[in-house]
């Protein structure tokens, strides 16, 4: 029996020089779609705080990488921020915690 994909929340804040995506819920193939559309177009800045993210699997991860690369292609900064432990654990595991921008507290 699987179990229905749960949403990811996705909240934007800012001007057009300076955004913050706040996500929440799970970020996991059947949500990376609506995230990756709901970050274009970069902002010159954009802070991606993961606080809610509860769950993120190798396709969020991904994203997350294709992200990093399109600001950079683009003159762009993401950072990203509030990191939760499983989600961490995850970006740790794979060597992507200490290649993303994550700032931490």
């Amino acid at each position: 029996m699987t179990r229905p994909p749960v949403d990811l929340n996705i909240e934007q804040r800012g001007t057009d020089a300076a955004r913050s995506i706040h996500l929440s819920g799970r970020l996991d193939a059947h949500q990376v779609p609506a995230f990756l559309g709901a970050a274009q177009p970069l902002a010159p800045h954009t802070t991606l705080d993961l606080a809610g993210v509860t769950f993120m699997d190798s396709s969020g991860l991904a994203a997350l990488v294709k992200l990093v690369r399109s600001a950079r292609e683009q003159a762009a900064s993401v950072e990203i921020v509030n990191v939760q432990d499983a989600v961490r654990l995850a970006m740790e595991i794979t060597g992507l915690y200490a290649a993303l921008p994550i700032r931490t507290a």
